[in-house]
């Protein structure tokens, strides 16, 4: 109402300028996040040390970057965690430490390093059970779900965390739901489709990693590229083809 009666009974060039302050307020309320997001990335805060000794001991990738990919991806880390929404789901919705952020979202960081999108698109909400959970689509319990659609992953973390300390035991949920996002987001194509050599490099068959995801796997080539940056090296060596073309796609 007063900016109404302003514009309307002030003189017209003064009531202009009851205008600037409120536009550039939209602005800045309506962009406050991409703003701070650029800010951050201009001028990073240093990184948790906490969270750096973690990736040190315990996300092996990590330790094989040279310093300027370290770097890089302590900042993309920071700002991944900081750009997206994590939530805990049990009686209620909960905060997610930073730990266990940083424990997930490292995945997808590893996986995005080659492309300038390391946010991955608007996959923008992640949310983590503590043991694995049923949904409106698939009623049985499960430990992963993908919806690119909707922009959300749901994890089951104490597969990951088996997964991370057991990997000759436990699949990881965490590369295979970044894994369905990438290779949608970026239009994938010509990844393998067979589940040929997949036990080779991982030690786990068909069953047993279908078993653990909880839900039928309809895409070969997600497990392919969950087991491409889970097992590197046995990769590498087992199906040497197929790592050209993951290599490739992902821009490694």
């Amino acid at each position: 109402m007063i900016l109404y009666y302003l514009y309307n009974y002030v003189e017209k060039m003064y009531s202009v300028y009851v205008f600037i302050p409120v536009f550039f307020g939209v602005l800045l309320y309506v962009f406050n996040g991409p703003i701070d997001h650029w800010w951050r990335e201009k001028f990073p805060i240093p990184f948790d040390r906490k969270i750096e000794a973690w990736l040190v001991a315990h996300f092996p990738a990590f330790g094989k970057f040279d310093n300027d990919k370290k770097k890089l991806f302590k900042q993309r880390l920071a700002l991944y965690t900081e750009a997206r929404l994590f939530q805990s789901v049990g009686s209620e919705l909960g905060v997610v430490p930073d730990d266990v952020q940083a424990m997930v979202a490292a995945h997808g960081v590893h996986m995005g390093l080659g492309f300038k999108d390391y946010l991955i698109g608007d996959m923008d909400r992640i949310f983590l059970y503590k043991h694995p959970f049923p949904s409106p689509l698939h009623h049985n319990l499960h430990s992963v779900e993908t919806h690119v659609e909707d922009g959300t992953i749901i994890l089951n973390t104490e597969q990951l965390i088996n997964a991370i300390f057991q990997p000759n035991n436990f699949y990881n949920t965490a590369y295979h739901a970044y894994a369905e996002a990438m290779i949608t987001i970026h239009k994938m194509l010509g990844l393998p489709q067979t589940w040929e050599k997949i036990k080779l490099v991982s030690g786990m068959s068909q069953d047993e990693i279908t078993a653990q995801v909880g839900i039928p796997i309809t895409d070969p080539a997600v497990v392919h590229v969950a087991c491409y940056f889970s097992f590197p090296e046995q990769y590498k060596t087992h199906a040497p083809d197929e790592y050209e073309i993951i290599s490739r796609l992902f821009r490694i």
